[in-house]
């Protein structure tokens, strides 16, 4: 199937399926609640170490824990409801938000930590949850319009996230911040029990095993057509969040103040809000996928001037137009969907979000001790220098020339189309 056959719906057309507007505004909040711990506790952690690297290992303890969770639980995604797995998310973190309220006040680093790790343990078996719940709601292009709207509100949540836990950290200091996190997750919580459809889980109906989600993982990343689509996502995702967590020191090297520093955490999901919003509204299936290696060349190319050492808002415009350089996502939902043998869809974005996750969770790791041997910027053109060199063999490992669109001679990223989902009762 062509994708220049494929018809493009509407956001509104998304937004009147039932159900969605619930997982929307549930997912929304979630992330809007992660925004503002992660703002709060990265202050705190670098206001008490002084050190990159201390304030990387906090970011990245929102991440590598989940690798623990997303190899063993994502299979159980394809087994349970989702509603009642994605309300019980959002009350672990709203009680985790509480306590990790409290060890910030006592600027426990360690502990606080750990806090975070904990609630990024369960994530993976609530991320998939939600994924395999928005394929049986959307069908065709609105299935990718919807991936990319939960995309587009996820930059947007973390901007607002950050507007205002800038204004609130500087009112009220991190605990007051800490705690209004929390009340996001308490919120989401009350939306997905009570707004979230009940759905049927579509996997087996056998014993569950821990192995089970591994050998699926396996089986999954033998596939020919999922494993370069994988390997396509997880590793700009990983360089550039490395850039991301380096925010806070990079801010304190120009001696910018608070503002500048949420400037700059915020700069990245601005960019993606951006090009997401373009490309999913005004582009075709066809032209998104074409636009796949345009979009992956920006994403480097603008990190490499971060190594002069800009200005705050000169750095933050770079991350940007980095920002926007994500948007190449658009051009491969379709294809990871289609990809995915029946009935194991969830695990599949289980297993796309664990090595989201690790590679989030190592990126900052190496971003900064790097960043503590040269600087914050020099770390950030590195890494931005090393989505450029691996950003060709990517493409062609799955099908899309670096140079050229795709042609008669030339695979389209987009697989034939899987069977249609189930309705949802």
């Amino acid at each position: 199937m062509s994708t220049s056959t494929v018809a493009r719906t509407t956001y509104r057309e998304v937004f009147t399926t039932p159900g969605f507007a619930a997982l929307f505004t549930t997912t929304t909040l979630t992330v809007l609640g992660i925004s503002l711990q992660i703002l709060a506790f990265s202050v705190v952690v670098f206001e008490t170490t002084g050190s990159s690297t201390w304030s990387s290992a906090a970011f990245a303890a929102g991440f590598l824990p989940g690798v623990v969770g997303g190899l063993l639980l994502p299979s159980l995604a394809d087994r349970w409801p989702a509603r009642p797995l994605i309300a019980v998310g959002s009350l672990v973190r709203l009680g985790l938000g509480l306590l990790l309220a409290v060890l910030a006040s006592s600027s426990s680093v360690p502990a606080g930590i750990a806090v975070v790790a904990l609630g990024a343990l369960l994530h993976p078996l609530v991320s998939a949850a939600q994924s395999g719940l928005l394929l049986r709601l959307l069908e065709g292009d609105r299935y990718v319009l919807g991936r990319s709207l939960f995309t587009m509100t996820s930059m947007l949540a973390q901007l607002a996230g950050l507007a205002v836990g800038g204004l609130v950290l500087q009112a009220l200091g991190a605990g007051a911040v800490l705690v209004l996190a929390a009340a996001m997750h308490g919120v989401a919580l009350l939306i997905s029990w009570l707004g979230l459809p009940s759905v049927p889980a579509p996997g087996s109906r056998s014993p569950w095993t821990p192995g089970e989600t591994l050998r699926g993982y396996r089986d999954l990343f033998g596939h020919s057509l999922v494993r370069p689509l994988l390997l396509l996502w997880w590793t700009p995702f990983a360089l550039l969040a490395g850039v991301e967590s380096l925010a806070v020191s990079y801010a304190g090297q120009t001696q910018a103040g608070g503002a500048a520093t949420a400037v700059l955490m915020g700069a990245t999901p601005l960019g993606a809000l951006v090009g997401t919003t373009v490309v999913g509204r005004l582009c075709r299936p066809a032209t998104r996928e074409r636009l796949v290696p345009v979009l992956l060349a920006l994403l480097g190319v603008s990190l490499l001037p971060l190594a002069l050492t800009p200005s705050a808002p000169v750095a933050a415009v770079l991350m940007a137009l980095a920002g926007v350089g994500l948007a190449f996502e658009t051009g491969g939902q379709a294809a990871f969907r289609n990809a995915l043998p029946p009935g194991r869809q969830a695990l599949g974005f289980g297993l796309l979000g664990v090595g989201l996750m690790t590679g989030q969770g190592l990126g900052p790791l190496v971003a900064g001790p790097l960043a503590d041997l040269s600087s914050p910027g020099t770390a950030s053109a590195v890494l931005g220098l090393l989505i450029l060199l691996t950003t060709p063999v990517l493409l062609r490992g799955a099908g899309v020339s670096p140079a050229l669109p795709p042609t008669a001679t030339t695979p389209a990223l987009l697989p034939p189309p899987a069977p249609s989902v189930p309705e949802v009762r």
